[in-house]
């Protein structure tokens, strides 16, 4: 699959696709150790394509075709892609598409620039997912390799991740939820699956309640896993994503 290269100096590059649209603009944001390539992205292409939407799809550092090593980057490092990318490869009001850790992301570049942001849309929700759903579960015997090694192998699901130091103490820079107030005041919806085994429902949930926006709406669908790249659950970000298109430009595939 053909890609660009957005440079960012000392050779390092952010690889990204990019359609043009005169309907809507949307942005991506992968999940942790995802590309750009994956099933959901390569969906919402084909959606984006054949609706006449502009999309910008991209790989964090050290994640896909971008460069770097996945283990020598935190959320602070790949907030700053998702900047860069809103800064240099976009125009006007985005739509924002964030998955998993990518919804995360997409909360922290909302907050940053809020005059770019027509709505967002947050895909099985994992904000604070270092500390909540990473530190917290570890065995204190993990705890100290942490520590000592600064790098230790944690499995969720049926995945296995390089897990840092470096990305859990930068992720507590970052934290959302501990927040009484998240101030963004766009639009917001959240899908995420009662199935899901890697992040709670709940947190969607209480993300809703946290987000100052009264114009916040949570979807919940059943059977679905935690990656939401089923059929019926595309159709759900489809209709999500014709929920803020000009009336007059609707496009449904069957």
């Amino acid at each position: 699959m053909d890609f660009y290269k957005l440079s960012c100096g000392s050779n390092n590059y952010i690889a990204y696709r990019k359609l043009q649209g005169r309907k809507a603009s949307i942005v991506f944001f992968g999940g942790f150790a995802s590309n750009m390539n994956g099933t959901k992205a390569t969906a919402i292409y084909k959606f984006c394509q054949e609706n006449d939407i502009a999309l910008v799809l991209f790989d964090y550092f050290g994640h896909g075709h971008s460069s770097g090593d996945f283990t020598d980057y935190t959320i602070s490092d790949w907030q700053k892609n998702c900047a860069r990318v809103i800064s240099e490869l976009t125009d006007n009001k985005q739509i924002i598409i964030g998955s998993s850790m990518g919804s995360w992301l997409m909360l922290l570049t909302a907050l940053q620039f809020p005059e770019r942001i027509a709505a967002l849309i947050g895909i099985s929700s994992a904000p604070d997912f270092t500390e909540d759903l990473i530190f917290k579960q570890l065995s204190d015997k993990q705890k100290e390799a942490l520590g000592s090694k600064g790098v230790i192998d944690f499995t969720s699901g049926h995945c296995t991740y390089k897990i840092t130091k470096n990305l859990i103490e930068d992720g507590r820079k970052n934290l959302l939820l501990n927040k009484k107030t998240i101030n963004i005041n766009s639009p917001v919806r959240l899908l995420h699956s009662i199935n899901d085994k890697d992040v709670p429902y709940q947190t969607s949930l209480n993300l809703a309640k946290k987000i100052k926006s009264t114009d916040v709406e949570v979807h919940l669908v059943k059977s679905a896993e935690h990656n939401m790249s089923d059929h019926h659950s595309l159709e759900i970000l489809f209709q999500t994503i014709r929920e803020f298109l000009p009336t007059n430009y609707l496009t449904f595939i069957v």
